[in-house]
């Protein structure tokens, strides 16, 4: 089965993933892939390059910084750099499905409602979190809030992404209740319980 996990900012979707991954599904991360494609990928960087010049290059590949400052606030410039990587990101993720062996394989995409193809998956699932942990999360990373609104701005909400998910994480405990919530889901996904309904469909 083929999963793709989304969710607003510094909701634990990243967490999430990982907590599934150690229950035996192969996972992968659309961030860990634009990371590795800016870094590794020749095509890749010199595409990017290409539109935002000599000045966004580093020592090895991007620098991804120097790429932040060309496309933060600039929504042409942003959609530029999503046009070059996401196209990328998605073969990936394909190929990467298909190759699987995996009883469970999972995709970690931020933006899977927003960019579309959430037909690809068997299942999509939203994790959330309230609003004032999110802030606080993003804080802990160093994140400022102009940095935070600006990521916030190209984003649904959490209450549309779970709207428009198969299944909502609720992610307002401690880890232990979140790792707990991903034994269960991993357990209803391998068949022990269904998504035959809507109130099944919804981690407590």
């Amino acid at each position: 089965m083929t999963i793709a996990v989304t969710g607003p900012l510094a909701s634990g979707k990243s967490t999430f993933v990982k907590m599934i991954g150690k229950l035996g599904a192969e996972t992968v991360s659309s961030d860990e892939m634009v990371h590795h494609l800016l870094a590794e990928d020749e095509e890749t960087v010199n595409a990017v390059v290409g539109r935002f010049g000599e000045g966004v290059r580093g020592e090895k590949g991007i620098d991804r910084k120097a790429l932040a400052r060309e496309v933060f606030g600039e929504a042409e410039a942003l959609r530029d750099l999503e046009g070059i990587l996401h196209p990328r990101v998605r073969e990936e993720t394909d190929r990467r499905a298909a190759a699987s062996r995996s009883d469970i394989f999972v995709a970690e995409i931020p933006l899977l409602f927003e960019g579309g193809g959430e037909e690809r998956f068997d299942l999509t699932v939203a994790v959330t979190t309230p609003d004032e942990r999110r802030q606080g999360w993003a804080e802990k990373r160093g994140m400022s809030e102009d940095q935070r609104r600006a990521i916030e701005a190209r984003q649904l909400t959490g209450d549309e992404k779970a709207r428009r998910a198969d299944v909502v994480v609720e992610n307002d405990g401690d880890q232990d209740r979140l790792r707990e919530k991903a034994r269960a889901f991993v357990e209803q996904v391998l068949g022990e319980r269904g998504f035959d309904s809507e109130e099944g469909a919804r981690e407590r």
